[in-house]
């Protein structure tokens, strides 16, 4: 999982890549305007936010995670079903959005808000005093070092990474829990670590370490023997120097470093989510080595807060349950085949589901606007889909994404954005499409991006308002299944303005009332002004 400064931050600080600023830098470089435009959307958002029971979304994951690991026990399918929570980390964290579950470890009795890592397969807890809390764990002669992020330089001309852990590896039972306290799901004598260095935007605010739920193609962070027990891990960190970068230095990411794993010898630990589904009933394999991942996008959204875990709005379904669910069976599905990309630590490997995208077209605009993409995607580690990615990110040239703040009329006209990418059975591409009403304040929020004609192009988290995704990475595919949105939804994502419910009251919806829509509007909120166009394009 790569991570940058959201689109707003990012027009701030420029190429130096980092993600802390102050507050009130932000403030006085922008003169307070990107404030302003903020605060509109934030106003709107305010209202519309009643329309949004949170509680009642709540309410519907915890009752489809139940069916669905009732299934299980029912011997009709295989898998597991765990509850996810959401948070918005603060703007000193770069307003990342993300996907958390609840795990404990025996004898420790709170939960520890883990992230959902789609890119990898390890589990790592952050805080060390869980060694001497929990119980019937057990040391190994394994350590782990894990660095993330893109190489940054050190004054001396030397580089590394600012992002990193490293931490003895444990063996023991971990349990996934839901927020009323009932555990869901076990993990029985899997690996994981617990850190002893840890530099990581997943050990702040209120995460407590990282888990990846991928499977073995993704299972590329080898573990190092260590010579005995009682080994310095944080040795395994070589510092190249201090950061240089005071905001990220105050934020606990003090020095810039690589792993040093030279002259040991490296294993291949079993990622703990595929070696408890591999002990499924029916023949101790995998039935599917997939996962799927919904999120009520609308549900968070209506959340303002950061650095607070909203409990329950989203699930992961493992093994054969990513295809047995209510939102694969209820939906349209579409499967794009995913590359391989060469690398020369690894060789031939299945990374972060890339995607051969052949076009993002807006054929509603005047005049209509095609773009190929097909040179771009040719290129390794270009596009993908990553919902542990906290945007969405289009390789389109800065003014298109300025042009989004124009009229609601001008919008509602031009429709959707198409993205066209290659099917998994080779035939005609399958296309996705998004509203441009809804990117646009997608991007005043921060969440869209335009990388430039040669830059990223990757459908992050945002693209669960719209699709439920499947990952399989025994087929090398990945689904994206049309969601069919709740009445209150819907009303979320209209608005009173447009149609929406014009109440206060909150709109609960039961399971399984759902209305299909495939062409959505938003709002006509009062950021879409001229004047702003003007502003963004200042920043």
């Amino acid at each position: 999982m790569k991570t940058s400064p959201p689109l707003a931050l990012a027009a701030v600080l420029g190429a130096a890549g980092y993600i802390f600023v102050d507050a009130a830098e932000l403030s006085a470089a922008t003169g307070g305007s990107l404030h302003g435009i903020v605060g509109q959307v934030e106003r709107n958002l305010a209202s519309r936010r009643l329309l949004i029971n949170q509680d009642e979304a709540a309410k519907r994951v915890r009752d489809a995670v139940a069916a669905a690991n009732q299934a299980v026990d029912n011997r009709e399918t295989s898998g597991v079903a765990l509850p996810l929570d959401y948070v918005q980390l603060s703007p000193q964290l770069g307003y990342e959005q993300q996907l958390t579950v609840r795990l404990r470890l025996p004898g420790v009795d709170r939960d520890l808000n883990v992230l959902v890592d789609t890119g990898s397969s390890a589990l790592a807890f952050c805080n060390k005093s869980l060694i001497d809390e929990a119980k019937t764990i057990s040391k190994t002669n394994y350590a782990w070092c894990n660095a993330y992020g893109s190489t940054v330089s050190c004054p001396d001309g030397s580089t590394g990474k600012w992002i990193g852990f490293a931490g003895q590896v444990f063996r023991g039972d971990v349990a996934a829990y839901n927020d009323q306290g009932e555990e869901v799901a076990s993990m029985d004598n899997v690996t994981f670590a617990i850190m002893e260095l840890a530099q990581a935007y997943f050990c702040s605010g209120p995460l407590d370490g990282i888990i990846g739920v991928a499977y073995d193609a993704l299972n590329i962070n080898k573990a190092v023997e260590i010579p005995s027990p009682d080994f310095d891990d944080s040795s395994l960190w070589e510092v190249s120097c201090v950061n240089p970068n005071k905001v990220d230095f105050s934020h606990g990411f003090k020095t810039i470093g690589n792993c040093d794993l030279s002259n040991m010898t490296k294993v291949n630990l079993d990622a703990p989510l595929q070696q408890a589904l591999e002990q499924d009933y029916n023949s101790e394999k995998i039935t599917a080595t997939a996962f799927g991942l919904y999120l009520d996008y609308a549900a968070a959204m209506a959340s303002h807060e950061v650095d607070t875990v909203v409990p329950s709005l989203g699930i992961y379904y493992g093994g054969d349950l990513a295809y047995d669910n209510q939102f694969y069976n209820n939906g349209k599905v579409q499967v794009a085949e995913t590359t391989s990309v060469k690398t020369v630590e690894y060789g031939d490997i299945f990374a972060w589901y890339q995607l051969n995208f052949t076009s993002i077209r807006v054929p509603g605009s005047s005049p209509s606007f095609t773009q190929s993409t097909i040179d771009l995607c040719a290129q390794p580690q270009k596009c993908f889909t990553d919902t542990g990615n906290s945007w969405l990110r289009l390789p389109l040239p800065q003014e298109y994404c300025n042009g989004l703040n124009t009229g609601v009329d001008e919008l509602k006209e031009a429709g959707s954005l198409f993205i066209d990418l290659t099917a998994a059975d080779g035939k005609d591409d399958i296309t996705l499409s998004f509203p441009l009403l809804w990117l646009a304040e997608q991007y005043v929020l921060g969440h869209v991006k335009c990388t430039g004609p040669t830059g990223s192009f990757v459908l992050g988290l945002p693209i669960t308002q719209y699709y439920y995704t499947v990952y399989d990475t025994g087929k090398d595919t990945v689904s994206f299944v049309e969601l069919n949105l709740s009445n209150e939804t819907q009303a979320f994502l209209d608005g009173p303005e447009l149609g929406g419910l014009n109440t206060t009251a909150p709109q609960p919806t039961s399971m399984g009332c759902f209305r299909h829509t495939t062409s959505l509007s938003l709002l006509a909120w009062t950021v879409f002004v001229p004047s702003m166009v003007a502003v963004i394009a200042s920043l």
